[in-house]
């Protein structure tokens, strides 16, 4: 099931819940809502820019003359608010990843270094 991919423009209020979930220090003003994946809160710039190049709609160039939305089979739309019922005001850590892997884009693990170093020395 896909969901939306959202970028909310906060309250006054509900900046105050994400700065005391993610740092009184840090300028909140926009929450980027990524369904049942989690959520990132910042700047409108810092928030747009995900938000731009996650939008099910936005195609990237994977190889020449090939074009692909990054994560089109888990986002249905790219929609703004400023009305938008939050419950958990704390960034999910490490949003791409969980993103990339919940999509089947995620990187292959590294090889162990032992293994690594034991080919090294190997000559193969």
């Amino acid at each position: 099931m896909k969901h939306n991919l959202t970028l909310v423009i906060l309250t006054a209020e509900q900046i105050a819940r994400a700065k005391e979930a993610n740092g009184r220090r840090k300028r909140i003003t926009h929450a980027l809502v990524c369904g049942p994946y989690g959520q990132m809160f910042g700047t409108e710039r810092e928030c747009l820019k995900y938000f731009t190049e996650w939008d099910p709609d936005h195609r990237i160039e994977v190889a020449p003359g090939q074009f692909r939305a990054l994560f089109a089979d888990l986002f249905d739309a790219a929609v703004k608010t400023t009305a938008y019922p939050i419950t958990d005001y704390r960034t999910t850590p490490a949003l791409a990843t969980r993103l990339m892997e919940a999509s089947g884009t995620a990187p292959r693990d590294a090889p162990p270094i032992r293994r690594l170093l034991g080919r090294l020395f190997a000559g193969d």
